[in-house]
């Protein structure tokens, strides 16, 4: 591994590290309440050196999707080849659907999607980023057809109307997870989601 690469794999362990800081505080305090200076001392540095990871405490709020992309983009790659694509992407959603088991990671989550869908400062930089989220996603779905059939023509657009379509699944039932004030079975609510839109 190159110096280069060191550094940027510190780099994204310090973010992590701070957004994961900053999301407790939020929970235990409020987002409002939670100021930059609060965060920075609490993640052990100056607010200067905050401001060199993350642009304001909007952008470490959007991180949370940053790394969702990355995270599902790995889980989506290492699913086996001859799986199907809707299969493998309800698979790879395995990672929210642990995270909403965790009855800490669903609060912080539900808080995370919570300031942005009540933020309209937010909304712009969250959409782009579900849109990126699907732009990796169908990459690597791209790459899994030419893998199985090398010389066979992959229709781009739709595997992206199919991971559109997952996405919708997977954010609805975070949307009734988020009104629910009764135990929520997240996985068994999303394999019946997607099972009823299986194209």
């Amino acid at each position: 591994m190159t110096s280069k690469n060191l550094r940027e794999v510190s780099r994204n362990a310090i973010r992590a590290r701070v957004a994961e800081v900053a999301e407790e505080m939020f929970l235990d305090n409020g987002y409002e309440a939670t100021t930059v200076d609060a965060i920075a001392a609490a993640a052990g540095m100056s607010q200067r050196t905050f401001f060199r990871y993350f642009a304001s405490k909007d952008d470490l709020v959007l991180h949370n999707f940053e790394q969702l992309g990355d995270n599902l983009t790995t889980r989506l790659t290492a699913r086996p080849p001859d799986e199907s694509d809707w299969t493998a992407l309800r698979r790879s959603f395995d990672l929210v659907a642990d995270q909403f088991a965790d009855p800490r990671q669903r609060a912080r989550g539900l808080m995370i999607q919570q300031i942005v869908d009540t933020s309209p400062t937010l909304l712009p930089g969250y959409l782009e980023r579900i849109a990126r989220i699907q732009h990796q996603l169908a990459a690597v779905l791209h790459t899994r057809h030419l893998t199985r059939e090398p010389s066979a023509l992959v229709d781009d657009a739709f595997l992206h109307a199919l991971i559109g379509a997952a996405f919708a699944c997977l954010q609805a039932v975070v949307a009734e997870a988020a009104k629910s004030t009764e135990p929520h079975d997240f996985a068994a609510r999303l394999d019946a989601i997607m099972a009823a839109i299986h194209p």
